[in-house]
C-alpha cells in the first residue's frame, strides 16, 4: 500500500497545530524571550567578524546546486519538470562529489561563487533548515513529528533562522548573545559590534544589547561642519544648543533627546572609524554589494571603533518566486554571485579574510515539483558558507534524494524535501570558530545536540582542522 503523501495544505495545518500547543506555558502565554539573562559562553575575544546574508522569500537553492551525474540528474530533471536547468549549462565543481557518488554543478549564473568554490574559499550545507529533531516522512504523516512552528510562513521560518529557536517564537538571536558577553557595560557613546543594514532584526537581540544600524552610505546623523559656510555654522550651533536643552520636566522629551544625543555621538565615532578607510577594488552598482563594500571598511575599521568582534547583518529581498523563476532567478543569483565574489576579493587585499565569515540563510527551500512557472513554499534548501579559514571546496551535510513519491522518505508531499541538516549544527561551528568554547555551545544552541549524538561540539566540517 502506498504511503499518502502530505499535501501542503496539511503541512501548513501542522505547523499551526504545534503553534497552538507551543503557545501554553504553565497555564499561560509563551515568554516573548528566549532568556532573562545573559547566556554564558565562554568567549574568547579576537579579530573576528560574522556576516549573515538574509535571502529574504525562499531560494529555490536546489536550481542553485544541482546534481550532474547521470543517475541523480535524471532525478533532478524528472521532478524538476518544466523548471530543470540544461545539465550542459551548470558550471562544475571541481572535487565536489558526496558519498553517493553524486557530482555537482552551480547555476550558470553565478562564476563568482563557482571560483571561490573551486579556490575552496566556500563550501554549500546541503538540505538544511529549521528543525526541532531528525524527521521521516513517515512521522509527519502520523502526527508523530515535532515540527517548527509556522512551518512554510514566511515570518515564522524568517525568525527561526535569526533565533535558532524554531519551537518558540522569541525576540532574541544568537549574535545578540555574543553582544551580552563581550559588551556587557557599553558605554552610550561606543558603537554596538552588531551592525545591521537591514534595520531592526531579531537576530542581532539580546537580553542587554541591540544592533546599529547604517546604511550601505555609512551611519545617519547630522553632519554639517564639513564646510565651513555661514549655513552650516548656523546649522551646527542650533543642533548644538538643541542636545544642551533639559527636558528634566517632561520625560518623554527627555527621553528622546537622550536617544538623539546617544545617536549623534555613535555618528561620530563611526564616521571618523570609518573614514580612513578605502577600498582595494571596485564593487558592483548593487544595493547588496554597496552594503557589504561598507561591511568590509566596517571591518577595516574595527579598533576605530573599539570593536574585537563584529557581527553584520543583511537582507537581499525578492525570492519568492512563485512566478517567472528561471528569469528572475538567475538574475538574483547572478546579483549574489558577484556581490560575494567582490566582497571576498576586497577582505583578501586587504588582508582580512582570515577574520571573516560570511554566511548565507533563507526562510525556506521550495517544492521540487513546479506550479506552472514557478515553485511553493518548502522546508529544506542549500545554504553558503565563506571565509579563507574554511575546509573549502566541499559540499556538506546530506544532499537529498530528489525523485519524488512513496520511494523518498524525505518528500513530504507537494515536492517538500525534509531537511537532513539542522541550522543549528551549522550556527554551532561558525560560533566555535568565533570563539565559543565547545562546552557552551548547547546553551546557546539547546537543540543541537538532537542532532549530534549528544555532542554539540560535533563538527560537519565546515573549517579547517
Amino acid at each position: 500500500m502506498k504511503r499518502n503523501q502530505m499535501t501542503r495544505r496539511r503541512l501548513l495545518q501542522s505547523g499551526a497545530a504545534l503553534s497552538v500547543g507551543a503557545g501554553m506555558w504553565q497555564g499561560g502565554v509563551a515568554p516573548s524571550f528566549a532568556t532573562s539573562k545573559p547566556i554564558a559562553l565562554g568567549l574568547k575575544p579576537q579579530k573576528k567578524a560574522l556576516v549573515f546574508i538574509m535571502l529574504d522569500g525562499g531560494n529555490d537553492s536546489f536550481n542553485m546546486l544541482v546534481p550532474t551525474s547521470e543517475h541523480h540528474y535524471r532525478a533532478y530533471q524528472n521532478s524538476r519538470s518544466n523548471l530543470a536547468l540544461d545539465r550542459q549549462t551548470l558550471l562544475p565543481l571541481k572535487g565536489a562529489t558526496d558519498k553517493e557518488g553524486r557530482s555537482f554543478g552551480l547555476h550558470p549564473a553565478m562564476p563568482d561563487v563557482a571560483r571561490l568554490f573551486n579556490q575552496k574559499q566556500l563550501s554549500f550545507v546541503a538540505n538544511c533548515g529549521p528543525m526541532i529533531e531528525p524527521v521521516r516522512a513517515a512521522d509527519m504523516h502520523s502526527g508523530r513529528a515535532k515540527l517548527p512552528l509556522g512551518l512554510l510562513s514566511h515570518a515564522d521560518q524568517f525568525k527561526h533562522w535569526q533565533s535558532a529557536r524554531p519551537d518558540q517564537r522569541v525576540n532574541q538571536g544568537w549574535f545578540g548573545s555574543f553582544a551580552d558577553a563581550l559588551q556587557p557595560n557599553r558605554p552610550a557613546h561606543q558603537i554596538p559590534m552588531n551592525i545591521s543594514l537591514a534595520g531592526s532584526n531579531i537576530m542581532q537581540n539580546g537580553v542587554s544589547s541591540s544592533h546599529y544600524s547604517i546604511q550601505e552610505q555609512g551611519s545617519v546623523g547630522l553632519v554639517v561642519n564639513e564646510e565651513d559656510t555661514p549655513l552650516n555654522q548656523v546649522l551646527l550651533a542650533s543642533f548644538e544648543q538643541l542636545l544642551q536643552t533639559d527636558y528634566g520636566s517632561d520625560p518623554f522629551k527627555q527621553s528622546y533627546l537622550s536617544q538623539t544625543r546617544e545617536a549623534q555621538a555613535q555618528h561620530e565615532v563611526f564616521r571618523r572609524g570609518i573614514q580612513p578607510f578605502r577600498l582595494p577594488v571596485d564593487f558592483p552598482d548593487t544595493p547588496l554589494a554597496q552594503q557589504l563594500a561598507m561591511v568590509a571598511r566596517s571591518i577595516a575599521a574595527a579598533d576605530g571603533l573599539n570593536h574585537q568582534q563584529q557581527t553584520f547583518f543583511l537582507r537581499y529581498i525578492g525570492w519568492d518566486h512563485h512566478d517567472e523563476l528561471l528569469q528572475n532567478h538567475a538574475a538574483m543569483l547572478g546579483v549574489l554571485s558577484e556581490a560575494l565574489g567582490t566582497f571576498q576579493q576586497a577582505l583578501q587585499k586587504m588582508g582580512l579574510a582570515d577574520q571573516v565569515v560570511t554566511f548565507t540563510g533563507s526562510d525556506f527551500g521550495r517544492t521540487l515539483t513546479s506550479n506552472g512557472n514557478g515553485t511553493d513554499h518548502g522546508w529544506g534548501g542549500n545554504t553558503m558558507v565563506m571565509g579563507a579559514d574554511l575546509a573549502g571546496g566541499r559540499v556538506v551535510g546530506s544532499y537529498p534524494d530528489l525523485t519524488l513519491g512513496d520511494r523518498n522518505d524525505l518528500d513530504a508531499g507537494d515536492g517538500v524535501i525534509i531537511p537532513t541538516t539542522a541550522i543549528e549544527q551549522i550556527y554551532a561551528e561558525i560560533a566555535h570558530w568565533f570563539g565559543v568554547e565547545k562546552p557552551y555551545l548547547s546553551k546557546l544552541f539547546p537543540n543541537v545536540h538532537r542532532f549530534t549524538g549528544g555532542r554539540a561540539e560535533r563538527s560537519l566540517g565546515l573549517f579547517k582542522s
